[in-house]
């Protein structure tokens, strides 16, 4: 679909901070709110937002997340639909996204702790396991989330991270329904906030306050549809050899410094480093890599990719 260049600058301003009045997002694109609120309902209708959402530092809530690629086979299309309609109603799945290339699908388990995340998995994929031929499992450590810089083909520094040691952070029951109404729905009002916890829209005020100056809120999102503006979204792995804690970082810096890229990951597990990027065709694709493979080619030992698909689900770091 074609957008015009407010809506982009919507999409663009809105991530980061989706829960913003929509006045202040009407003032500084200077139109009316009546205006605004017609190009979110159709960007919504023309499923570009697929839904807004809470990046939440796993890390300060004790909790880790595992993601599973899976290769399928003798998997009909009856059951795969039962697959992905199934995955959006259970615990633990935070990701629920279909994919081209090497794997077929994937999912994320946010887990407190490697039992947990056998349980969660055993319990997800009971049914299923069945029709997997193979499977990668990584645990993703430190984040670094930037603005999508490629649909107003600009450069800008501003970034989401989670990293660090593991600084739980004790919250109570109220919290963590703030947390988890916020992970579904980033703009869900004080006043069902409120209701939902039979407190007053100021004390909620203050309790989100609180998780945003604890880092446990880092920011508040646009699930943007990629696919629907005509980029292919790539996940690429950097397996890498001879790192150090310098190397690592350059390669980090140079990939913030590039539009295409929309997060960065470090990784334990099939690689070390990982990242998303937004491109116009196959060929922007490879130019990006072989440009990172030219500054570096004595750390990256070689990469692979996939290409999202399709997101079954908003994106949700809380779903308990």
């Amino acid at each position: 679909m074609e957008l015009d260049t407010r809506d982009r600058k919507l999409l663009y301003s809105m991530d980061f901070s989706a829960r913003q009045p929509l006045s202040q997002i009407a003032r500084s694109l200077r139109i009316s709110k009546q205006a605004l609120t017609y190009r979110l309902e159709r960007l919504e209708k023309e499923n570009i937002i697929q839904g807004y959402y809470c990046d939440i530092n796993p890390s300060k809530i004790g909790l880790t997340i595992y993601l599973v690629y899976f290769k399928f086979h003798k998997l009909s299309p009856d059951k795969e639909k039962n697959f992905t309609s199934f995955l959006t109603t259970k615990e633990g799945v935070g990701v629920n996204v279909s994919l081209q290339g090497e794997w077929d699908y994937c999912i994320g388990i946010w887990a407190k702790d490697i039992f947990h995340f056998k349980r969660l998995y055993r319990e997800t994929m009971k049914h299923y396991e069945t029709y997997v031929k193979e499977k990668r499992i990584m645990i993703e450590t430190d984040f670094f989330y930037f603005k999508p810089q490629a649909i107003l083909n600009l450069k800008e520094n501003k970034q989401i991270t989670m990293e660090g040691s593991m600084e739980v952070i004790e919250i109570d029951a109220i919290d963590q329904e703030i947390i988890r109404s916020l992970s579904k729905n980033a703009r869900i009002s004080l006043v069902e906030l409120a209701q939902k916890t039979h407190l007053s829209p100021n004390a909620i005020k203050a309790r989100i306050k609180y998780l945003e100056k604890e880092k446990i809120i880092l920011g508040y999102r646009v699930m943007i549809n990629y696919q629907v503006l005509g980029f292919l979204h790539h996940r690429i792995f950097l397996h890498l050899e001879n790192i150090t804690e310098d190397k690592e970082k350059k390669i980090i810096h140079f990939l913030k410094s590039r539009k295409e890229v929309l997060s960065v990951t470090k990784t334990i597990g099939f690689c070390e480093l990982e990242f998303r990027s937004i491109t116009l065709d196959i060929h922007e694709h490879y130019k990006l890599l072989e440009e990172l493979k030219t500054a570096f080619p004595d750390t990256i030992k070689s990469h692979n990719s996939v290409i999202y698909y399709k997101f079954h689900q908003t994106l949700n770091y809380f779903p308990f």
